[in-house]
């Protein structure tokens, strides 16, 4: 599929200059320092969620109830940018979203933290599908890959910073990390003000009866969420389980910060060739590939006892997988329906949120039993999901070929 979107000259070459080189750099930092200020806390969580009495089982509740939020808001979220526009959208997310950091800091009972971690990623839920949206708004097909490796990489950027700096803060006292996190958020929000007005989006050249159901919206992204949804399953398992693992091979706050930040390193350092790559492999390809490294990455994990050895895995994993993600969101993007781009979107990351939940609920209860179940099951879930994207390509060719 070939689209000029816009901002785009007739040659289907991007401009360089004026609106939409400002409202790209401007999203790419808004979104980087939003991630600082989700690093601050992230990892710090279940260090907060334990030292208030809280087990394992707790900690996968609390990240399912953020991801269940998530996937609540996310469809709806991207209709209503795709009617009001991707900036309200944005700066009213991010807003809310830097409000509700403070309530992790008050002295509430460990399970009051499953509301506010509900209630937090609800309204920080509507972010995604918003800007990935805006990203193929300014972006031409075939390019896509790029695109959407950079908006990874800022990702990628803040997640960078923000868990070094917060294992710091949480060195003085956990409930800072949570303060700052906030204030972070708030600077994020201001900067997203710098966003064009834009007039609301419609469903170009389609009468109400005409326009895309979710199922048949769903049914066109299957192919890809195949691929996408085994590394959000990992994500899951790895939110919940990693800095308690950690810990329990004896690092401090600071060294699991550092774990995630080892993590983050490569695929802003290799951003460029990581987006070259994706739109040369293609998705399915790059897809996957990564599929094959979280899996036998996490198979690895459970039979290391040094942290010094476990960060620097994550230097491999980083690398390795750096391509995947962009190659299928860039896809995603390619098959929205012309005025859809929004609620595409956000059904694809539904679906990826649908198995992070999966994954960070099966981790609390097999790490519970013995941590190396945790990271079991997301190599076989990985392994699965490699082997499903090759039968799918072997039928998708069958029934081409008939």
């Amino acid at each position: 599929m070939t689209e000029v979107s816009p901002g785009f000259d007739g040659a289907n070459v991007p401009s360089t200059a004026g609106l939409d080189a400002r409202t790209l750099w401007t999203l790419l930092t808004g979104n980087a320092l939003t991630m600082v200020g989700i690093g601050f806390f992230l990892p710090i969580l279940p260090l907060l969620i334990a030292a208030r009495g809280g087990g394992a089982p707790l900690v996968g509740l609390v990240f399912a109830s953020g991801m269940v939020a998530r996937a609540l808001i996310q469809y709806p979220a991207g209709w209503l940018s795709d009617r009001v526009g991707r900036r309200p959208v944005i700066i009213g997310s991010l807003f809310l979203y830097a409000l509700i950091f403070p309530l992790y800091a008050l002295p509430f009972p460990p399970a009051t933290i499953v509301a506010v971690r509900f209630a937090h990623a609800l309204f920080g839920g509507a972010y995604a599908p918003a800007s990935l949206a805006l990203i193929a708004d300014l972006t031409r097909a075939d390019r896509r890959g790029v695109a959407f490796s950079r908006l990874r990489a800022s990702d990628t950027l803040g997640l960078l910073i923000g868990p070094v700096v917060g294992g710091l803060v949480a060195g003085l006292r956990l409930e800072y990390v949570f303060v700052v996190g906030a204030l972070v958020c708030l600077g994020a929000a201001a900067l997203m003000l710098w966003l064009p007005r834009a007039p609301p989006r419609r469903e170009e050249s389609r009468k109400p009866e005409e326009q895309v159901a979710a199922p048949r919206l769903l049914w066109t992204l299957l192919p890809v969420l195949l691929l996408a949804a085994p590394i959000y399953w990992t994500f899951g398992i790895y939110d919940t389980v990693w800095s308690l693992y950690l810990t329990s091979r004896g690092a401090s706050p600071f060294l699991v910060g550092l774990s995630f930040a080892t993590y983050a390193l490569p695929v802003v350092a290799f951003a460029g060739l990581a987006g070259g790559l994706a739109d040369r492999l293609g998705w399915v390809r790059a897809g996957t590939l990564a599929l094959l490294a979280y899996g036998l990455l996490a198979l690895a994990y459970p039979f290391v006892a040094s942290v010094t050895v476990l960060i620097l895995i994550g230097v491999l994993e980083g690398s390795l997988t750096a391509a995947g993600q962009p190659a299928l969101s860039a896809q995603t993007s390619r098959i929205a329906p012309s005025g859809a781009q929004g609620r595409t979107q956000g059904l694809y990351q539904v679906g990826l949120n649908v198995a992070e939940v999966a994954g960070a609920v099966t981790a609390g209860l097999l790490y519970q039993a013995r941590p190396a179940f945790a990271f079991f099951s997301a190599t076989a879930v990985c392994l699965l999901g490699a082997a499903a994207s090759a039968v799918l390509r072997g039928l998708l060719g069958s029934r081409s070929a008939q």
